[in-house]
């Protein structure tokens, strides 16, 4: 790689340096970052008298009620996703202790026609925290795999501090947003918002352990309320709010105290804007287990049609539709 190839990154590091340095008073509103309010929050959470700070139970199992077997879950760590093996193992052990198959799509499976391949042999694919795009074959693969009857489930931290907002201004590419950015997420008629969640009237432990209680569809059977340790706004286009958080909730971007939904449903699809709640540390708080074991139902009470999706084909990229159709043979005359 030449001198001149590292021309542009060097003078946009040295822009950004620049407004950091010279601009820091006004970087809160260029930015969405923390004004005052936010910044003393740590400060205002030790007046009891402004809060109400409740323990959380911790009891209860994680169980399933749903009556499938064999279900294969697909697992996507092919597109940098952000998720710790022991956050994941508090799922994948409900699932494999129930009967069911956890494999995982590496990067060498999400090439050419192996991503299909593996969605082809998979009933429900899980989406944490991907930090890679997904190429237009693979979102392709993804949505005739829910066509078919494939359930997916999308996890979404809140974006990690940093200077995205600022190379976002200056037009530089940032970090993909957690939920996979619209491309994946909007597919299903789901998304998550930037920034995150906070309460300093009734929180767990600090002001962004939020509580959440139950809503409509299955995912909010049997839960009382969760705590999400860090967690982000989620939303659906007609889908149902499974989950959504307890009053004067405020968030970060906006400042605006309301109820948000943490966790939404549509049809085969699902969201949930959080991870840490799957920490084997966490699993137990209030009716976390409770939620869990929901998912889990929920991943392996699907009926998707076997061998979906098709192999790509010119005619059909990522499977998503019927392949050309083949020429039809001269007749041959008397």
């Amino acid at each position: 790689m030449e001198a001149r190839d590292f021309v542009a990154p060097t003078v946009a590091f040295f822009v950004v340096v620049a407004l950091v340095v010279g601009g820091a008073a006004a970087l809160p509103f260029l930015s969405g970052g923390d004004t005052p309010e936010v910044s003393n929050l740590a400060k205002q959470q030790s007046d009891l008298d402004a809060a109400r700070v409740a323990a959380a139970d911790e009891s209860g199992e994680i169980t399933m009620d749903s009556d499938a077997d064999g279900k294969t879950i697909l697992v996507d760590k092919a597109h940098g996703n952000e998720l710790s093996d022991e956050k994941l193992s508090t799922l994948v052990n409900t699932l494999v202790e129930n009967g069911h198959e956890v494999r995982f799509a590496t990067q060498e499976q999400a090439r050419g026609s192996a991503w299909n391949e593996s969605l082809r042999s998979a009933d429900a694919l899980l989406v944490a925290n991907p930090k890679r795009p997904y190429t237009p074959d693979q979102l392709a693969g993804v949505r005739a795999f829910h066509d078919a009857g494939g359930r997916v489930l999308l996890l979404s931290d809140p974006a990690s501090p940093s200077m995205g907002s600022i190379f976002g201004l200056l037009g530089v590419a940032s970090q993909q947003p957690s939920s996979g950015g619209p491309g994946l997420s909007s597919t299903f008629g789901v998304s998550a918002h930037a920034g995150y969640l906070f309460n300093m009237h009734e929180y767990q432990q600090n002001f962004k352990s939020v509580y959440a209680t139950g809503g409509s569809g299955s995912l909010s059977e049997g839960v009382d309320r969760v705590v999400f340790r860090d967690a982000v706004a989620v939303s659906t286009d007609d889908g149902q709010q499974a989950l959504t958080t307890v009053e004067r909730t405020k968030l970060s971007t906006t400042r605006r105290a309301d109820t948000y939904a943490v966790a939404v449903q549509s049809g085969d699809a699902a969201m949930v804007g959080d991870t840490d709640f799957l920490a084997p540390a966490d699993a137990y708080d209030a009716s976390n287990e409770a939620f869990i074991g929901n998912l889990a139902d929920f991943l392996v009470s699907g009926q998707k049609t076997e061998n979906a999706p098709k192999p790509p084909s010119s005619g059909a990229p990522g499977g998503a539709g019927p392949a050309p159709p083949r020429p039809t043979p001269p007749q041959s005359t008397p």
